[in-house]
């Protein structure tokens, strides 16, 4: 009886299964990089709303927002959060550490997804 090398196949299927793996994973990394600009984006013009901006002032930072989100460069550079936040930090004294950002439960999550 003649017996089978089964690497080959063995790392053929390892291989398809990372691939569908790494798949799954961008779809949800792209799923989170959407939500998490709509939810910084609404953090931003509600707290415009709240300082009594108009109507048209949040429009407007709103299509800047909508513009650097398209902007995935500038002169030809690719724009890195950290270099962003570590110059807000320095120039404005933005503490980062200060966020807590409150989100639902595990448990309210799941039921949401039913």
């Amino acid at each position: 009886m003649k017996t089978i090398n089964c690497n080959a196949c063995r790392k053929k299927i390892t291989q398809e299964a990372r691939e569908e793996y790494l798949k799954g994973q961008y779809a949800i990394y792209h799923d989170l990089s959407q939500t998490f600009a709509c939810f910084c984006t609404a953090a931003v013009l509600i707290s415009f709303i709240r300082k009594g901006r108009t109507k048209k002032y949040i429009q407007e930072v709103y299509n800047e927002l909508v513009m650097i989100y398209d902007t995935p460069q500038i002169f030809g550079k690719e724009i890195k959060l950290t270099d962003v936040m570590k110059k807000l930090e320095t120039e404005y004294g933005i503490d980062w550490k200060r966020m807590n950002v409150h989100i639902e439960t595990e448990s309210q999550f799941i039921r949401g997804q039913r």
